[in-house]
């Protein structure tokens, strides 16, 4: 697939990342709606909490599945199939206010969501150049992350009482099916080789298996304890929020430039520098938490460093690998960041009880200085 000239390339790019924007759209919608939904009803915290956690667990069983899946029904067949599945538990969650019918619901949510995600990861490595891998990744993992502000920002618009909200993301399903739809005889197929498991790959790749991981326990963990960590040190929550805003500010803006940067210097190099600074603005937050412009500007360049790690994994991954092994990679990413999300936020806030409010810093910063230390020890990877 890397024989399209230029233009063709980045079109399809296009319409790939629109469709795959899907994943972390739902999450910015479900996760504060349905939490809502569950405060109203007075829910138990804790059941709120294991409510949460159905969405990661459903990617992290994805993972071994999505392989076989995709080489049996095919990639385009394989994701309709899970955009299906999506609106079917969206539907069906705003029909019944249940707690704990919900569970099963949020789990199947997150596997076809998770499966979604793989599919449009692969064929995002397989179309692109080497020599514009950095930049169209760096480009589809900006629209990602403004997906996750979409989903809030549908909430504000149509509230979260009644079919409204669920309704809109239906909307958002049938956009990304649509979209998908129209590009369909250009996609990549995904069935001509045996599938690899993820378990056998798993020992191929370790560092950016690894880097994922930190990924996604540091944006679980931020996403749920920044603005807590910020009222912590005796701010109101406007300032918690526009220190999240901040954030995903960093995380949107500062792909491409990055991904730029990987098309012209040593992956490995950037990759380091990006550990390196996301150390640092974490360890640096503590003490810029008393200025709030200062704080905001540091959290902007945290949140744009360490997300710039996971797109730097992908670039590295289709730099390394294609086939059943690119399919199997993107599918064992999807796991760890599973595990990352479930694991992030629960260690983060117990280091906050344990520590006080700048237990969240300390620890991020400590886990991307081992995470650059792996870096600078690597070889080939």
């Amino acid at each position: 697939m890397n024989s399209l000239d230029k233009p063709a390339m980045w079109r399809l790019a296009a319409a790939i990342t629109i469709s795959a924007t899907v994943f972390t759209a739902m999450q910015g919608l479900t996760y504060p709606l349905l939490a809502l939904i569950l405060e109203r009803q007075g829910v138990s915290a804790w059941l709120i909490g294991v409510n949460a956690a159905m969405m990661p667990l459903g990617v992290i069983v994805a993972a071994p599945l999505t392989p076989y899946l995709m080489q049996r029904l095919g990639a385009l067949r394989f994701v309709v199939s899970s955009q299906l599945g999506t609106l079917l538990c969206l539907l069906l969650i705003g029909a019944q206010h249940d707690a704990w019918l919900w569970l099963p619901l949020r789990f199947m949510m997150g596997l076809f969501l998770a499966s979604q995600f793989v599919v449009t990861e692969t064929w995002i490595n397989q179309i692109a150049s080497d020599a514009y891998r950095g930049r169209i990744l760096g480009f589809y993992a900006t629209v990602l992350s403004a997906g996750f502000a979409a989903g809030p920002a549908i909430l504000l618009g149509v509230g979260t009482q009644g079919w409204a909200p669920f309704t809109a993301g239906a909307a958002l399903l049938l956009g990304a099916f649509l979209v998908l739809w129209s590009v369909r005889r250009a996609l990549p197929a995904a069935r001509s080789e045996r599938p690899m498991s993820v378990f056998a790959f798993l020992p191929l790749a370790p560092l950016l298996l690894l880097a994922v991981a930190a990924v996604a326990f540091a944006d679980e963990g931020s996403m749920s304890l920044l603005p807590i960590y910020v009222i912590q040190h005796g701010y109101g929550e406007q300032v918690g929020t526009a220190a999240l805003i901040a954030m995903i500010a960093g995380s949107v803006s500062m792909q491409y430039p990055i991904g730029w940067l990987a098309d012209r210097f040593s992956r490995r190099r950037v990759m380091l520098g990006c550990a390196l600074v996301a150390a640092v603005s974490a360890m640096v937050q503590g003490i810029a938490v008393g200025v709030p412009w200062l704080f905001w500007s540091v959290v902007f360049v945290w949140g744009g460093s360490y997300y710039a790690l996971h797109v730097l994994s992908l670039i590295r991954l289709g730099e390394r690998f294609s086939g059943a092994a690119l399919i199997a990679g993107n599918s064992a990413m999807g796991a760890m960041w599973g595990v990352g999300g479930i694991v992030g936020p629960p260690l983060l806030g117990g280091a906050m009880s344990s520590f006080g409010p700048n237990g969240l810093p300390v620890v991020l910063a400590l886990l991307f200085v081992a995470i650059a230390l792996v870096i600078a020890r690597s070889g080939s990877e």
